[in-house]
């Protein structure tokens, strides 16, 4: 944590200090011009005008809907390739790239089948060329997420909020730090991080979907994503399959998915050169000490 405290600090030291303008701020005005029908009820009036009031009309709701199903879930790309960013730029490509090719490279068949078909499991097998994918995927989700925290201060004047959505986010990102560098073979230190990481992870996108679910440039679809494979981990946790391997995975997608939302929503344009370098240099000090807790602090790796 002194190490995620240090990452915090050299990433965003100005805008920890800084407070914007808030939200919170309701209205439910009619702008019908035309006066009420003679035989409309009170009660029929008051519904029409909240009709009037909720909805823009029919093309600013078609816009609406547009702009929603652009955004899905990587509206940060689709924002960005808009307004003329080259794709080769954008960082969130190259993390769902080399989250891909771990995949594709863990299951090629080319390196050992762990006894227990998971993530973890595979890591502790894998070459550290491989293995780099992975956590360069990690060190990005914990840039993402404590950057997050730091625009919820910046951004978010209601006090308890902030605060619970900085907390939040810092504990996100702590959680997905330690189970990503306390292998398996630590058995209790390593699931104890994982059950944490779902638990403030999924508060988070509840507090985020509660608070923002009305404003245009925020989609629920990772959080729905999120969902599901949470409870495909939860239905086939007993299992040693390639269908809990899968569940896994769609929860490391959806959680990069909520990431690139989360930039979106505030439009942070994430580089490539920022994932390359920085969170680059962060995955390997993260592969390093998780090698040294496998070969160093565990008894036995590998065997389960």
């Amino acid at each position: 944590f002194f190490i995620l405290i240090c990452m915090l600090l050299l990433h965003y030291p100005l805008l920890i200090t800084e407070n914007m303008a808030g939200y919170f701020s309701f209205s439910r005005v009619s702008d019908d011009p035309r006066p009420p029908d003679s035989t409309t009820t009170t009660q029929d009036a008051d519904k029409r005008t909240l009709m009037l009031s909720a909805s823009p009309g029919r093309e600013m709701l078609a816009s609406h809907v547009a702009r929603r199903t652009l955004n899905v879930c990587f509206g940060e790309c689709t924002a960005l390739t808009v307004a003329g960013e080259p794709i080769w730029s954008q960082g969130t490509i190259l993390v769902l790239i080399e989250y891909f090719l771990f995949v594709l490279l863990s299951l090629s068949g080319g390196f050992m089948i762990p006894k227990n078909i998971s993530i973890c499991g595979y890591l502790e097998l894998l070459p550290n060329w491989v293995a780099f994918l992975y956590f360069h995927v990690a060190a990005a989700g914990i840039d993402s997420t404590l950057w997050h925290s730091v625009m919820s201060v910046k951004t978010e004047t209601y006090v308890p909020l902030a605060t619970a959505q900085m907390l939040l986010g810092v504990g996100c990102a702590g959680t997905l730090f330690g189970f990503s560098v306390f292998p398996r073979c630590l058995w209790q230190l390593h699931q104890g991080c994982v059950l944490w990481w779902v638990y403030v992870t999924s508060a988070s996108m509840a507090l985020k979907f509660f608070r923002d679910y009305a404003k245009v440039n925020y989609t629920a679809a990772p959080v729905f994503l999120w969902l599901l494979g949470v409870v495909m981990c939860n239905l086939l946790y007993f299992e040693s399959s390639f269908r809990f391997y899968t569940a896994e995975s769609l929860t490391i997608i959806a959680y990069i998915a909520w990431c690139s939302s989360l930039h979106h929503f505030h439009g942070r344009k994430f580089s490539t050169f920022r994932v390359f370098l920085v969170n680059g240099l962060e995955a390997g000090v993260m592969l390093s000490l998780y090698r040294y807790n496998q070969h160093k602090v565990c008894k036995t790796s590998g065997s389960w």
